[in-house]
Order: C-alpha cells, then sequence, then structure tokens
C-alpha cells in the first residue's frame, strides 16, 4: 500500500471514530489532501491572476481609472496643436503656413510689430550698380488697429513708404507700396504667396523688377533659406511679369537671380550675440574669394579690419562669416562695412555699410 493511501485510511479510521462530527469540518478535512493531489502550479498562477483582475475592475471603476490617461492624451494633443496667435495665416486646408521671413508680436493692443525686412543699398565705387541685399530687424510702432496676426513684410514697407518715415539711409525698398501678399502657404519645400494684381506690373524697368523679387523671395525664405517660391495671382502662376514679361510659372529660389544682385550681399541683420560679439554673414563672388569685414567708428575711422575667405570666388557664389569683438563696436554711431580691395590700385571696391542701431533693432512710429 503506498504511503498516500495509508495516510487517506488513517485519515477516513480517525473520522469514523469520532462521534457526530460536525459536517463542514469534516468535508473540510476530506477536501484538504485531495485538492493537494490535483492542483498544478500553472493553475493556481493562472486563477490567482484571475482574481486579481477581477478584483482590480471594481476598483478601478470606482476610483475613475480611466480619466487619468483621457487627461494625458487630451493634455497632450491640445499642446501640440495650440499655436500662438502670431503665427497665424489664413491658407487653403491641403497647405501648412509658417511665417517665414516675418516674426510677428503684437503688444499695446496690436500697436507694435517686429521683424525681419530685406531691403537693398546701392554700394560704394561699384562696377556693376546692382543693388547689395540687406536683412534688417524692424520694430514698427502705430495707432491700435493696425496690425493684425497676419500682417506681413510687404505691409510693413508699404507702410513706412505711405505713412512713415521710410528706411534709414543708405537703405532703399524695390517693392512698390501697392504690392501685397493676398496668402501665402508652405508644402513640401515651396513657399506659395499669392499676390495681389499689382504684383504683375513689376516695379519699373528690369533692375528694379529683379530688385523686387529678390527682396520677396528672401523675405519669404527667411526661415529655410532652401525652399523654392511659386508665385501666383489669383492662385494662378504669373505668366507675365514686369516690364520684361518675365515667366514665373515655375518655382523660383534665392539663386535665381544671383546675376542681378551685388557681389556682396547680407543673409541675415548683424546683430548682437550672447557673448557680447557681433555675427556677420553673407554671400559674395568677389576676387579669391577674399572679404574685407571692417568697422568704421562715428567719426569714420576705421578700428577694426579683417580679411574673411568666402566658400567661393572669382566666378562663383559662396558663403562667409565671421564674429567681431562687441568691443570695437559702439551701437548708434558705429558701422560695418563690407566690400573689396582694387586688384589694379588697391582701392576700396564694391562696398557696402550697415550702420549698428542703438538697441540693436530699427524702430519706427508711424501714423500718430
Amino acid at each position: 500500500m503506498s504511503y498516500e493511501k495509508k495516510i487517506r485510511d488513517l485519515m477516513n479510521r480517525l473520522a469514523a471514530m469520532s462521534p457526530e462530527p460536525p459536517p463542514y469540518p469534516e468535508e473540510m478535512t476530506m477536501a484538504r489532501p485531495e485538492a493537494r493531489k490535483s492542483l498544478r502550479p500553472a493553475l493556481v498562477f493562472a486563477t490567482a491572476a484571475a482574481l486579481v483582475a477581477v478584483l482590480a475592475i471594481p476598483l478601478l471603476l470606482f476610483t475613475g481609472g480611466g480619466d487619468p490617461i483621457g487627461a494625458d492624451t487630451t493634455t497632450t494633443t491640445s499642446t501640440a496643436t495650440t499655436m500662438p496667435a502670431t503665427s497665424t495665416t489664413t491658407v487653403p486646408a491641403t497647405t501648412t503656413s509658417t511665417e517665414p521671413g516675418v516674426t510677428t508680436t503684437q503688444a499695446l493692443e496690436g500697436t507694435s510689430w517686429t521683424g525681419v525686412v530685406f531691403v537693398y543699398q546701392s554700394p560704394d565705387n561699384s562696377f556693376s550698380g546692382n543693388p547689395g541685399l540687406i536683412p534688417l530687424n524692424l520694430e514698427v510702432t502705430a495707432p491700435p488697429g493696425t496690425f493684425s496676426d497676419h500682417t506681413d513684410f510687404t505691409q510693413i514697407l508699404g507702410l513706412l513708404a505711405d505713412s512713415g518715415p521710410g528706411l534709414p539711409e543708405p537703405f532703399e525698398n524695390a517693392i512698390p507700396s501697392d504690392v501685397r501678399l493676398v496668402w501665402w502657404g508652405e508644402e513640401d519645400g515651396t513657399v506659395r504667396p499669392d499676390m495681389n494684381e499689382a504684383f504683375r506690373a513689376g516695379a519699373g524697368g528690369l533692375l528694379a523688377d529683379m530688385t523686387m523679387l529678390n527682396q520677396l523671395i528672401y523675405g519669404l525664405t527667411w526661415m529655410n533659406e532652401e525652399a523654392r517660391v511659386l508665385f501666383t495671382v489669383d492662385d494662378e502662376p504669373v505668366e507675365a511679369y514686369g516690364s520684361e514679361g518675365l515667366v514665373l510659372t515655375d518655382p523660383v529660389g534665392r539663386d535665381s537671380f544671383l546675376d542681378h544682385l551685388h557681389i556682396i550681399n547680407l543673409t541675415s541683420p548683424i546683430v548682437r550675440q550672447a557673448d557680447g560679439s557681433y555675427l556677420v554673414e553673407g554671400i559674395a563672388n568677389v576676387f579669391e574669394a577674399t572679404v574685407i569685414v571692417a568697422v568704421v567708428d562715428g567719426a569714420g575711422d576705421v578700428v577694426h579690419e579683417e580679411f574673411v575667405s568666402a566658400t567661393c570666388g572669382t566666378g562663383c557664389w559662396g558663403e562667409f562669416s565671421t564674429t567681431i569683438d562687441g568691443e570695437s563696436i559702439v551701437p548708434g554711431e558705429s558701422s560695418v562695412r563690407i566690400f573689396t580691395y582694387s586688384a589694379q590700385d588697391g582701392s576700396v571696391v564694391d562696398a557696402i555699410t550697415v550702420p549698428i542701431p542703438e538697441n540693436g533693432v530699427w524702430e519706427y512710429a508711424v501714423g500718430g
């Protein structure tokens, strides 16, 4: 007889010897050995897991277990889709929009606009006569209601021309004051500005037309220099632009009309960096790829000068960049001059000069 069977017989005898055993203890005494024999570890764990799940469901329902997940999801979605009002632009639903070239801010009930605007300058001692492109940081204040979330740099330039003091010397603007952006969007690396009818006429003459286009292209691609630009009027590609009837049915970019620009152009405003220095960067097509960057004080004396190498030159366009020690610049008095030296007589040629504003921003008040 096996050991297990002997134990079972012994328990049966003891139960028979007990006088009138209560039914519940008897049932439990007889059942325990049998249960131990039949239960397996896997069954035990499965049963425990099921029991935990059954007990947990009422607890979660009672404590609102689904609410934290729903709240997190809602919060995440709201954070990802909420945009500042200053970046809102009305565009077709199939496009996405940002504000390339323009950082619009509103303060004092919409009386202030700040952003980057590309203008031009007629260089000194230049053989080509082409304009040099220069971006400026502008801050314009006006009466309440003048600006909105959709105010762009074409409106600002028109406002300065029609109602304000104009641009500071020696800067100029080739975009006529009646030329406006109706709406714009960006899709797949292409900026799509829809212009008003006045855009078709250009700026009056081939060079002015090309300068206007370069100002618009560089302004619209300020946040993405590699983007292309497809101009439209009434949502239709422009088949004849300006005095020469230029076809603009294909996207154009910063490299499209370089032959109509000066050999030295700036691509970002000259502003003070966190370490106190001033960043100067641009593009050039100069002899031996050499650009000279100098600082001129209020009396006209050169207080700093350095040679900067572009990435290409003598027949090709290259990028150049340098930082100037802030100690050599007095905002409101100093100017940065970028030029080359003549290979024939060593004189200063093709110079563009950028005054450094007192607060780092050109400030204007119009209409009041």
